[in-house]
């Protein structure tokens, strides 16, 4: 296999058998194509997953095709084309989105080197379960999913018809009220139903030395009376547009910098595309998930929006604007912001330690960069957007101890902030500066109305600013430590603290010495101490000590939130060594390179080489495009025009 990059796209040369894997999406659905014409994913947002298998078979002449043979992919945005060059013809598979339908297109162009008939036949499984667990998962009486399920008796409906025109539409109703639909460019052919349902297609002709035949289809899943249906054969017919609508989303990937770079061009593309792909629309609701396995339900959450859109702001701020409005209608009477708001609104696990933090934050920089202040006026549902700052922050200050001013995560239940696989309790240096960040952000926004409010929320910050410097500062290790409470001290390396240097809670002294420190320790290439290798950057070191303190994932070294790299703060870490003049590039890029040698083409939520993968296509994993998008490194010094 061999990697490289060119005009924003990530190139693959390999044989046809590899699987080289690509996941996009769009406003309602999820998928993946693997460089040999399968539909290997397909999800559609807060429904269910619809495939349990997809195979992708060619023969000429009625001989299977050589999967030996050499190819050449091609990724950029939502789609994905593979090439190659067989005995007896050349092919070009094109696989993509275009920008709000629920349907994936597929389109095979064939040139016959000499006289062949060309086949094609794609066979599935359908994923039941998935479907199922949607239906229990919603919490239906169960009558009403008993009456779904009798729709596996199918509808006399389904089953293949043959147009006047040649082209061939498969109507399949799966199970209950799931659909599963298909047009067809050409007549089709070997199919197989089972029960009525059809769950294998073909299509294909003889093509005469010289000739180039264009071979299309369109395929969606869903439900039928909802937001989720798609007419393939309206789809079909507008092939030709949805061709020219994914490249035009493509070619608006460009950064507000100009980047000559070929792989940097490519990795900012990759980055934003990812941003761009989860955002979702659903009725009222209008914001960005975390990611392919944070569709069901379908939620954004406080701090992976906050991370996620940095990279969306200078390119569509209207976006970020939608996302402040959905995350301030999640907020309940008490001033509570839980961990994400669903799609309905309502919340998803409890009232978090960052979540006010974040949401106070988003709103000042998005004024900051826009100088659109009437997002403060915006009705929510506790008032206005400024009504809902003061009174998230507001809220937090009953968790705040009076004599610091430093939150106290208490009990046994505080593993509410981004890294909650493990305990940390009492004084937490990622939460304290994030509570100092928003008092400062609500201070500067009341100087636009209230002068004493301003001042009230300036003193605040003053006060929690002094006393983590005073607390949590260690300086014989030159950083500031993870946690403490009185009978235990957590003082590993945690590259959550960074935060402390990018919103300069720090001095300049301290912010480059806990950076160098950093450096040594986070950067693997580094780290001699660590047997891991050279992948990227560690979240902590040395790993925690306390294991009563971690739990899951995190219970493993490397592991999740116990020294994994996590892209989106390996790159927060690298606009901080920018932003006082350190080379950033190797935390800003390494995860990405790492991870494309492995196969991952997407950004990933986390990893490291000796576990299990996390999920692609991860919205905070783009903040890569945030930093390339700022290079001047004063991002966070931006003041609200007065």
């Amino acid at each position: 296999m061999s990697v490289s990059y060119k005009d924003g796209k990530i190139l693959v040369d390999d044989a046809y058998h590899a699987d080289v894997c690509y996941d996009v999406a769009n406003n309602l659905i999820t998928a993946q194509f693997n460089s040999k014409g399968s539909i290997t994913k397909y999800a559609v947002m807060n429904k269910f997953s619809v495939f349990s298998a997809f195979y992708n078979l060619i023969s000429v002449d009625g001989t299977a095709f050589d999967w030996n043979a050499k190819k050449h992919v091609e990724m950029v945005g939502k789609k994905q084309v593979t090439t190659f060059a067989a005995k007896d013809f050349d092919m070009e598979v094109l696989q993509f989105l275009d920008q709000k339908n629920n349907c994936i297109y597929v389109q095979n162009k064939v040139t016959a080197k000499r006289d062949i008939d060309f086949r094609v036949v794609n066979n599935f499984g359908i994923n039941y379960g998935s479907y199922v667990e949607q239906l229990l998962a919603n919490r239906l009486s169960a009558k009403t999913i008993g009456t779904l399920l009798a729709g596996f008796v199918r509808s006399k409906k389904n089953g293949l018809t043959v147009a006047e025109d040649g082209t061939g539409y498969i109507r399949g109703d799966v199970l209950g009220d799931f659909y599963l639909d298909i047009a067809i460019s050409t007549e089709p052919i070997a199919l197989e139903s089972e029960r009525g349902f059809v769950n294998q297609f073909g299509y294909g002709s003889k093509i005469k030395k010289g000739e180039t035949k264009v071979y299309r289809y369109v395929i969606s899943a869903g439900t039928r009376t909802d937001f989720t249906y798609c007419d393939v054969q309206a789809a079909l017919k507008n092939f030709d547009n949805a061709i020219k609508d994914t490249e035009a989303y493509i070619a608006d990937l460009k950064c507000p910098v100009e980047l000559k770079d070929e792989f940097l061009n490519a990795y900012y593309k990759s980055l934003l595309n990812t941003s761009l792909s989860n955002y979702k629309e659903l009725n009222k609701f209008k914001g960005f998930l975390a990611g392919i396995v944070y569709q069901f339900p379908a939620r954004t959450y406080y701090r992976d929006a906050y991370w996620t859109v940095l990279s969306v702001l200078p390119v569509h701020p209207e976006l970020v604007r939608n996302e402040i409005i959905t995350l301030a209608n999640g907020i309940n009477s008490k001033g509570e912001c839980p961990s994400a708001v669903k799609f309905n609104f309502k919340n998803y696990w409890g009232n978090h330690y960052d979540s006010p933090s974040f949401f106070v934050m988003m709103i000042y920089d998005y004024i900051a960069h826009t100088n659109d202040k009437s997002i403060l006026n915006e009705q929510v549902a506790c008032g206005t957007v400024l009504d809902s700052a003061r009174l998230v922050l507001d809220r937090l200050y009953e968790e705040v101890e009076e004599s610091t001013g430093l939150l106290i995560k208490g009990g046994e239940y505080n593993r509410r902030d981004w890294c909650d696989n493990v305990f940390r309790s009492t004084y937490c240096t990622y939460d304290e500066v994030l509570y100092c960040r928003a008092l400062y952000c609500l201070s500067e926004i009341y100087s636009l109305s209230d002068k004493d409010l301003s001042a009230k929320y300036a003193q605040m910050h003053q006060k929690v600013k002094k006393s983590i410097n005073d607390l949590l500062w260690d300086e014989e290790k030159g950083w500031y430590i993870n946690y403490k409470s009185d009978n235990f001290v957590e003082d590993n390396l945690s590259i959550d603290t960074v935060v402390a240097a990018l919103f300069k809670v720090a001095d300049e002294d301290r912010a480059k010495r806990m950076l160098q420190n950093m450096e040594k320790w986070l950067e693997s290439k580094n780290n001699t101490e660590q047997v891991a290798g050279d992948f990227g950057t560690l979240s902590v070191y040395p790993f925690y000590k306390n294991i009563q303190d971690i739990v899951q994932k995190s219970s493993l070294p490397y592991y999740y939130h116990n020294g994994g790299d996590w892209p989106y703060l390996s790159c927060i870490y690298a606009y901080a060594k920018l932003m006082y003049g350190m080379d950033y590039m190797y935390p800003l890029t390494r995860w990405f390179t790492y991870n494309i040698e492995k196969g991952n083409y997407t950004p990933i939520e986390f990893f490291n080489p000796l576990q299990k993968d996390g999920s692609l296509l991860q919205a905070w994993s783009s903040t890569g495009a945030f930093v390339l998008s700022y290079p001047n490194g004063d991002f966070f010094s931006k003041k609200i025009d007065k």
